[in-house]
């Protein structure tokens, strides 16, 4: 083609036709800038192309993170919602310590365990392929994830430090750490990470202990830590329902960026 088109200039040449070269030479240059900008637009295409495909990987990839964050969300929820349950329970208690019996109070005490969120995280914003996802509202919910996550977290702990601080060592201090223990093994299976019948590792409530119903429902202290734990689990479980709106936003978002 570059042959065909020097053979054409040298015979307009040769035959003096100056205007006619430089009107074909024009010519030549204006195919020669349309070629270069169909190429480039068709490269700018197939660019598109793949950052199509990709940012449909990640937005899949992402609703598969978040769908998998709020089943672990919901599930701890669900044992927060139980601890402040145990723990309301054992309150009315002391209202009404006639309808108490010892092996509640040891059962509903050892179901006061924390439990703290876990999400698995994207590192999109920092490998920067967030920018491949064209939805402005969803890179915004993205970049703040992060921090409604930590949020939460800081929450978590200020209940699980008080719980080693104050909750467990207090159990030690009034001598019924075993028969906590034993009575926090009796339903452990249903809050591990796989649901499973297990064997209770204490052998049996303590034979030392002589602390009595009355002993525990009349100590001002047990009292306390009761309350603080139900106060500090209610906050975290009111953090972890406006996570969990988070976590379906942005789940609804992702369904509407996600190709059929």
């Amino acid at each position: 083609m570059i042959k065909f088109f020097r053979k054409i200039r040298q015979n307009l040449l040769l035959e003096n036709k100056t205007g006619k070269y430089l009107k074909y030479a024009i010519g030549e240059i204006i195919l020669v800038v349309i070629g270069i900008l169909i190429a480039l637009q068709i490269n700018d295409w197939n660019d598109q192309r793949k950052d199509n495909v990709k940012e449909q990987e990640i937005l899949k990839r992402l609703r598969k993170e978040f769908t998998a964050n709020r089943v672990q969300l919901l599930e701890k929820t669900k044992n927060k919602k139980d601890i402040n349950k145990k723990c309301s329970r054992l309150l009315t208690f002391y209202n009404e310590p006639e309808k108490a019996e010892l092996d509640s109070i040891f059962a509903y005490l050892g179901s006061v365990i924390p439990t703290t969120f876990d999400p698995i995280q994207n590192d999109l914003v920092r490998s920067g392929n967030i920018e491949i996802i064209k939805s402005e509202e969803l890179k915004g919910l993205l970049i703040h994830w992060s921090t409604d996550v930590v949020q939460l977290r800081e929450v978590e702990q200020m209940f699980l430090r008080y719980w080693e601080l104050q909750f467990s060592n207090y159990l030690n201090e009034i001598g019924i750490a075993r028969d906590f223990g034993h009575s926090f093994w009796q339903k452990a299976g249903s809050t591990l990470l796989e649901t499973t019948e297990i064997r209770n590792p204490i052998p049996g409530k303590s034979k030392i202990s002589k602390v009595s119903k009355e002993e525990l429902l009349s100590d001002p202290k047990l009292e306390g830590v009761i309350t603080w734990s139900l106060n500090l689990n209610t906050f975290t479980n009111q953090e972890s329902q406006t996570l969990l709106k988070r976590i379906d936003y942005i789940l609804e978002v992702l369904a509407s960026e996600i190709k059929k």
